[in-house]
């Protein structure tokens, strides 16, 4: 390869392991996340509506109790609905409880953005240590070569127009 053989790549795999799942954590929070929110709209949705059911019920109650006639279909409709919602919001309910409410979102929130400091941190340190290796690497090269530092071979590049002009 050359200047650069004894250079380890390890420390490089080990900080894109580290960022990969640092992401993937990302990713995993970021859709618990959503389905809680989806969820959390899911329950509000159910809640209005059967609060409309109740309404109407309560509507059609109060027109037996007033001696009007009312269709029994309707009642047992509306009954079928609002039993069925309120399965619906105790299964909700039961999901949503078992986050244990936003703390534990917040919790695990600050959690993960402790992770993500750290990781920097120790992404920053083996960047460090790299480019030290690197320049270790290159001083030791030039150290044992034979010609004197100031004489080494300097590559420089020069537009055409500039070279006219000297």
């Amino acid at each position: 390869m050359g200047k650069f053989d004894n250079i380890k790549i390890s420390n490089f795999d080990e900080l894109f392991s580290k960022t990969k799942t640092v992401a993937e954590s990302l990713n995993k929070k970021g859709a618990q996340a959503f389905d809680m929110s989806r969820k959390r709209l899911d329950y509000l949705d159910a809640k209005a509506k059967i609060s409309k059911l109740y309404e109407k019920y309560g509507r059609i109650q109060f027109n037996v109790f007033a001696g009007e006639e009312i269709d029994e279909n309707e009642l047992d409709m509306l009954t079928a609905q609002i039993i069925t919602y309120r399965e619906k919001l105790a299964e909700l309910k039961a999901q949503l409880d078992e986050v244990n409410d936003t703390t534990d979102l917040k919790r695990e929130a600050e959690d993960l953005k402790k992770e993500v400091i750290i990781a920097s941190k120790e992404a920053k340190e083996v960047i460090k240590k790299q480019v030290e290796n690197a320049r270790n690497a290159i001083n030791s090269k030039v150290s044992q070569s034979s010609k004197p530092y100031d004489n080494a071979f300097v590559e420089v590049e020069v537009e055409p127009e500039e070279a006219e002009e000297e």
